[in-house]
């Protein structure tokens, strides 16, 4: 990655974004140069990432080996690299074999420290992993505890279900035998209703029969007593009638007696005042036939003088439309006097 940055082959990281060139070894493992030069600084190493290449050497020369051109397509310099390092070529110079030494020495110290690092590492992990195991531990205690509280739980949502199970299939059952008691009660009920809806129907039908008999007899007994009632009325007013005919019979005789009587009365009374006024005519005649005889001789002036002032001479009978004669002076007269054709 460095000797790709180096000769530009690399892709631009972006603005936002800082790519770290990362080494590789025969392992297939990375490490940043970033993080083996804050080692070599001498870093507490609880501020650094954790890793495999903590404390391996590594130098500039060291960056692109052992990688091919397949492996890493864009790294085209690393074919001649390793055929330069594994042909037939040795350094003698007098800086090569300085720098040899001087990387010996430099390995051994990093070997040592990393030694150191791994063990601190080692260290480390074991208390991260004694923590893990303790907090593990915990959780899996914390999960036994769970378990047995759900498990108690369980128990008793199985208990109470398995009473509510229980309790509702004896409540099934006994529900089915007050269902079937209920329905052999209705039964019987039904049975005695029926038989006593009959029972009701046959006395209605009797109480009906015996009423339509009270109703003829009743109406037979009305009508006898109405007839004698009427009967005993028909004679009452009959006898009333007869009453009422014999004395309007009596009444009518005793009108006609009365009439008779009253018309003897008009008669006679008629009768006696004609017969007065024929007595008294006959008598005015008779005194002027001699009036008249005894004043042939006197002188009419002495007759005339011989006369009572206020007398006159009596008025000839008035005629009615009956023919009757009518007579105040008859009239006073008495009708038992003998008329003169009685006479």
């Amino acid at each position: 990655m460095l000797s790709l940055n180096t000769y530009g082959l690399q892709r631009a990281a972006p603005s936002n974004q800082v790519t770290l060139p990362r080494l590789v070894h025969a392992g297939n493992a990375a490490a940043s140069l970033s993080k083996l030069a804050s080692q070599r600084r001498g870093i507490h190493p609880l501020f650094q990432t954790t890793g495999f290449d903590y404390g391996r050497v590594v130098d500039f020369q060291d960056i692109g080996l052992h990688k091919s051109p397949i492996t890493r397509p864009f790294a085209k310099h690393i074919g001649f690299t390793s055929g330069f390092i594994e042909g037939p070529y040795t350094d003698s110079s007098l800086g090569s074999i300085e720098m040899k030494k001087k990387r010996l020495v430099l390995s051994d110290r990093l070997k040592a420290e990393r030694k150191i690092r791994t063990k601190d590492k080692y260290d480390e992990k074991q208390l991260q992993l004694s923590f893990k195991r303790e907090i593990r531990r915990e959780l899996r205690e914390k999960r036994r505890l769970e378990l047995l509280e759900q498990s108690a739980a369980a128990t008793t949502i199985q208990r109470y279900v398995r009473g509510a199970l229980v309790r509702w299939r004896l409540r099934r059952q006994h529900l089915a035998v007050q269902n079937t008691a209920a329905r052999r009660i209705q039964l019987f009920c039904k049975s005695q209703m029926q038989i006593y809806d009959a029972k009701q129907q046959l006395q209605r039908i009797k109480q009906q029969r015996w009423d339509d008999a009270a109703a003829v007899i009743q109406r037979r007994v009305r009508s006898f007593l109405a007839c004698n009632a009427a009967r005993r009325e028909l004679d009452l007013r009959r006898q009333l009638r007869e009453a009422r005919r014999f004395e309007m019979l009596q009444a009518a005789d005793r009108i006609r007696a009365e009439a008779a009587t009253e018309i003897q009365r008009v008669v006679r009374g008629y009768l006696g005042r004609r017969s007065v006024v024929e007595k008294k005519l006959q008598h005015d005649r008779s005194r002027a036939s001699l009036s008249r005889d005894r004043d042939v001789v006197k002188k009419p002036t002495k007759a005339k003088a011989s006369r009572a002032p206020g007398q006159f001479a009596p008025k000839p009978p008035k005629k009615t439309r009956g023919g009757r004669v009518e007579n105040t002076y008859a009239r006073r007269m008495s009708s038992s006097e003998p008329s003169p054709d009685q006479s």
